[in-house]
């Protein structure tokens, strides 16, 4: 058969290509169900090609009355569903390409298990839902569970995808917890808490060679009773503390739980198991300020046993707030204040990540454009000691992390820098026009301790502040027009402010919202 893979094409551009070796780091996460199904495919003596977006190239010449089918079948992987429209493009365009049989074309991926019922209405194509784990969900005989077969690295290109030096894999399937905004339960309902991996490794290893770096993709893996024979397998493989690859020069074998570890398994029981292994960086998710005793505990668990470097996720704009949010953010700058004077070395990096609901808030289906927002009654909020979200300012939380490539840094006095360093600081950040937070180099006054040397800026950051706060805390009618007109965060409201109101001061202010949204 003649096989057709297709990864929709929802990234902006493509990674820079330099000349050389390519950092993982800076490259795309491959899709790892199209690398199985290649594989499977594969040994089953079929053509396989594997494309990216609305491929021209691949389609047939078609007339009107030519509806000559090029493959046999045709997978499309989908991801978040936020690229609902693009998807759905995307299958269309595919349709010809096996002369309009819709039954030949099979969609699978994270979007496929959350919206099945949305796609079909839009394909009239049924997803597969969930884990692929047998050919009988594809109309194929055979008794393989695709899903453990290893992925076929030469399918996809090395300068684009993180392939160079890194193997993939799931120790776990599922997770125990159910939890409000998480897609888990629907993708992997059931919970299985052993893998052996080691097959799947060593096959890799004799196609491709050693790799440094193993991704664990296990989305609750600490909660599995067969930890110490997880770890064990990793051992074994190579990825513990001490061990390093083959090559010349040799490199360090790094594990890393890359969709995180779960602060509530965390006990010193089951760190002192994983301190076996050379985890770098070590996940830990931070998405509630009622959980910070626990949370703390875990990352000092894990930094006694010699763990120096964190990478936290905190989720915000879920049932909690602007201040929540602050909170969190300091926990982690006052540790970092803390290891930096410390014996032992270690570092936090923070990546706010914003809550994207998976269903509609009026409980309509899914929710095509992962929007959480609600109607807020102004009047009744506190815009000053108790804020809500806001599309305002959960843009600008993008725009801050945005600048220091997505984290909030390690080093106190500019993660400071970043957020505020008071929660006024903080909260005037969040209602700061685009056009200062994206260039606070050319427009903040301070010079914060350890940034790369730099003038004074032109201090519009600073009377920026002043402004905001002021009209906070009057609280009058002059703070409803300028919230009511940035809030939206929509060119369209601060233009009809701009146009009904008198006020200069206003006027000067809203004018730069028009700069940053252009």
């Amino acid at each position: 058969m003649k096989i057709l893979l297709v990864e929709p094409f929802f990234r902006k551009s493509k990674p820079s290509i330099f000349k050389g070796r390519q950092s993982d780091d800076a490259l795309w996460y491959p899709p790892l169900g199209l690398m199985k199904l290649a594989r499977f495919h594969k040994n089953r003596g079929d053509e396989v090609k594997f494309v990216s977006g609305c491929d021209k190239s691949v389609m047939p010449n078609i007339d009107l009355f030519d509806l000559q089918a090029n493959w046999d079948r045709v997978y499309i992987t989908t991801l978040f569903t936020f690229h609902f429209s693009n998807t759905i493009e995307t299958i269309n365009f595919y349709k010809k390409a096996v002369g309009g049989t819709i039954s030949k074309i099979f969609i699978g991926g994270i979007m496929a298990a959350l919206m099945e019922n949305e796609i079909f209405k839009a394909t009239n194509i049924m997803p597969i839902k969930g884990i692929l784990n047998s050919p009988a969900q594809i109309g194929l005989n055979g008794n393989e569970n695709i899903d453990l077969l290893p992925p076929d690295y030469e399918l996809i290109d090395p300068q684009i995808y993180a392939i160079n030096d890194t193997f993939y894999a799931y120790t776990t399937r599922g997770c125990i917890n159910k939890c409000g905004w998480c897609g888990v339960p629907s993708i992997e309902p059931k919970y299985v808490d052993y893998i052996d991996i080691k097959p799947m490794i060593n096959s890799l290893r004799e196609q491709y060679g050693d790799k440094p770096v193993l991704k664990l993709m296990d989305n609750n893996v600490l909660a599995s009773k067969n930890l110490h024979k997880i770890v064990d397998d990793l051992i074994t493989l190579g990825y513990g503390r001490g061990q390093f690859t083959k090559s010349i020069p040799k490199r360090s074998k790094i594990i890393d739980f890359n969709q995180g570890l779960d602060a509530s398994f965390l006990t010193d029981k089951r760190m002192k198991l994983l301190s076996q292994l050379n985890i770098k960086p070590m996940r830990i998710a931070f998405d509630r300020v009622q959980e910070k005793d626990q949370y703390v505990h875990a990352l000092e668990i894990a930094h006694e046993y010699g763990v120096p470097e964190f990478s936290n996720y905190m989720l915000f704009n879920f049932n909690d707030t602007p201040r929540d949010l602050y909170e969190r953010l300091m926990v982690n700058i006052r540790l970092n204040e803390k290891w930096l004077k410390g014996k032992l070395s270690g570092k936090i990096y923070s990546y706010p990540m914003r809550y994207a609901p998976i269903n509609d808030i009026k409980g309509n289906g899914s929710n095509k454009e992962r929007e959480s927002l609600s109607q807020t009654n102004i009047s009744k909020t506190n815009w000053l000691k108790n804020p809500v979200w806001i599309r305002r300012f959960t843009r600008n939380i993008e725009i801050i992390k945005g600048a220091a490539h997505g984290a909030i840094s390690t080093t106190p006095s500019l993660a400071l820098r970043a957020i505020g360093e008071s929660f006024e600081e903080y909260l005037s950040n969040l209602y700061m026009p685009e056009e200062l937070l994206r260039n606070r180099n050319a427009h903040e006054k301070k010079v914060y301790l350890n940034e790369p040397k730099r003038k004074p800026g032109s201090g519009l950051v600073e009377k920026f502040r002043e402004f905001i706060l002021r009209i906070l805390k009057d609280n009058d009618e002059k703070f409803y027009i300028f919230h009511n007109a940035i809030a939206p965060n929509s060119t369209e409201s601060i233009k009809k402010a701009l146009d009904s109101t008198n006020d200069r001061e206003l006027k000067r202010w809203l004018a730069l919202y028009i700069k940053s949204n252009s």
